[in-house]
């Protein structure tokens, strides 16, 4: 957070859990909708059944007279910000039951762009929010970020692999059903983002989800050779990937079954019909004195309309750019503050529909 932290925020920690009443769901639609909801009647007319079924926890909303104000949310800690709201919902995916944090601007809205941002192995939707300090950019661009959380911490990432009692994609493309009928948000505006393993997540939806993601965000990942050989079929998505040439965890030059940054930025700028030796290359100013630098590789002469973008971020690690050195360098390398990631990804985002 950009080293600030927790410092003078507020904390609201009690426990906010809804019950599956319709009293309680119906009492916490109308904290979420600024509206009267009134009986069981009018509350089937709104939910329907993208919601039947879906605990739905009480929304916690940031005071405006406030910086920063820190919650407690399925118990642990997020950050959000004056103009931003927080809910979580529970549902039960192919047996298993599954959670996800909705950080929504304040007051809601509808027909607004959705981010599903994937938290990396073994991380949570808390965290992943805080690192990515998502609450500032929900309240400037009204953008709904839904964090979905992993079974056991860990995206089914590699088609190759895949584990059928988890099916991510299919509980994923479930928690897209939620965010646009169930709260009348814009299809046409749904992007998905993710860190490490929830970058490597997001490849493989831009592939098998392309028909309802209009936009990909990827950091501190690589491409799967699992994905690559499994995604044959979809419409192209533009696509911005962020790496750190001395990660440790995602070699910059690959490792096993995961390709080099090159061989991934190569094969979504074919997959979009990028013509390559057309990319525009630019090194970016030096702002920060952290050891790093930044090298923007624009690939926008796509047969497809889609771009393509990559930033190297030179001497950087396993990290999110502009975010907080969550572990020591030794174990993760160097946090850029160069560059942030969020603000990249949410400006680039918002020039795509589906």
């Amino acid at each position: 957070m950009k080293g600030k932290h927790y410092a003078g925020a507020f904390c609201l920690c009690g426990s906010l859990l809804v019950s599956a009443s319709t009293a309680y769901a119906s009492n916490a639609l109308t904290e979420l909708y600024g509206a009267t909801v009134n009986g069981v009647s009018n509350l089937v007319s709104t939910v329907t059944d993208p919601l039947a079924g879906v605990l739905i926890g009480a929304t916690q909303v940031a005071p405006r007279w406030l910086q920063r104000t820190v919650i407690r949310i399925q118990g642990r800690t997020l950050e959000l910000t004056p103009g931003t709201a927080a809910f979580d919902l529970t549902l039960v995916h192919n047996g298993v039951s599954r959670s996800v944090i909705v950080v929504r601007p304040e007051p809601a809205t509808n027909r607004a762009p959705v981010v599903v941002m994937l938290h990396g192995n073994g991380g949570t939707p808390q965290n992943q929010a805080n690192l990515a300090e998502i609450a500032p950019l929900v309240a400037s661009t009204g953008t709904w970020v839904f964090l979905p959380s992993a079974v056991n911490g860990v995206w089914d990432d590699d088609p190759s692999s895949s584990d059928p009692s988890k099916d991510d994609v299919g509980f994923i493309s479930r928690v897209i059903d939620i965010a646009v009928a169930g709260y009348q948000l814009d299809a046409d505006r749904v992007y998905a983002a993710g860190l490490s393993n929830g970058g490597f997540m997001s490849q493989r939806l831009a592939c098998e989800l392309s028909d309802r993601i209009a936009a990909v965000g990827v950091v501190s990942a690589a491409l799967r050779t699992g994905v690559q050989s499994n995604c044959a079929g979809g419409a192209p998505r533009p696509i911005t990937l962020i790496v750190g040439t001395t990660d440790p965890i995602v070699p910059y030059g690959g490792i096993g079954n995961i390709r080099s940054a090159d061989a991934t930025l190569a094969f979504w700028a074919a997959r979009n019909g990028c013509v390559s030796s057309a990319a525009i290359v630019t090194d970016l100013p030096n702002i920060a004195a952290d050891g790093t630098t930044v090298r923007q590789t624009v690939h926008q002469a796509c047969a497809s309309g889609k771009d393509v973008i990559r930033y190297t971020v030179n001497g950087g690690g396993h990290a999110w750019p502009g975010g907080w050195q969550y572990l020591p360098v030794p174990v993760i390398g160097t946090t850029s503050t160069d560059i942030d990631a969020s603000a990249i990804l949410f400006g680039f985002f918002s020039r795509y529909t589906r």
